[in-house]
């Protein structure tokens, strides 16, 4: 019997011309389309079978502007429940453009983990190659997030791999929220407990509560 799962909401971001839209289609459709037009945000909405489950997903293709340092709306990061951050072996600027995003998101989104996967796009291209497959492991492990290197341009599979290994991420973690909130509803209980037992005045609880820390859950692939 196959099941439903809640939906999956996904943005993608990345430079001009990394190939977004490119890898987003590819994902969804097994097919490579060279030309986009790439003046408006797109939406896309499908079901992907998962082991028993059929997970709807909805994935924000993002257009980008010239001006490269304009940042993702905070409207577009508080809705998505996963990232994937795409650039261009070909360019070393599109890398860097990866790694402010990465900053962005995580400053915006730091008071919860939020699964990212950061893709380095066209090694077709490898004779053009300007960022070494070391410097992706290198960021994704700086910012604790999955790490693909693909060709949009010759095969699907190794994207698919990647979106479904973030799509399992994001589902785990989803499944974990009810958990992480009770855990943390626990601590503030217990925290009030001692206060009053001990006589703590309640601004000093208020200092313990913002202090305390809930690990992230351990996720796998």
């Amino acid at each position: 019997m196959k099941l439903n799962m809640s939906s999956l909401r996904v943005v993608v971001l990345g430079a001009e011309k990394v190939g977004k839209s490119a890898v987003t289609v590819r994902f969804l459709t097994r097919r490579f389309i060279g030309e986009y037009n790439s003046n408006i945000d797109l939406l896309y909405k499908s079901s992907i079978k998962q082991e028993d489950y059929m997970t709807d997903i909805e994935i924000l293709d993002t257009c980008t502007k010239k001006d490269c340092t304009t940042l993702p709306a905070d409207g577009q990061v508080t809705w998505a429940d996963a990232f994937v951050i795409v650039y261009s072996i070909c360019d070393k600027c599109s890398f860097e453009r990866a790694k402010l995003l990465l900053e962005t998101v995580n400053k915006q989104r730091s008071s919860s983990y939020v699964p990212t996967l950061l893709i380095g796009n066209k090694t077709d291209l490898e004779h053009r190659r300007e960022v070494g497959v070391d410097e992706g492991h290198q960021m994704a492990l700086e910012f604790n997030c999955q790490y693909y290197e693909v060709s949009a341009a010759e095969t699907n599979i190794t994207i698919s791999v990647a979106f479904q290994a973030l799509l399992r991420e994001t589902k785990i973690v989803q499944q974990n929220k009810p958990l992480l909130k009770r855990r943390r509803s626990s601590l503030v209980t217990v925290s009030r407990k001692l206060g009053a037992m001990f006589g703590k005045k309640d601004n000093e609880l208020d200092r313990r509560r913002t202090s305390v820390d809930i690990a992230s859950p351990k996720l796998t692939s």
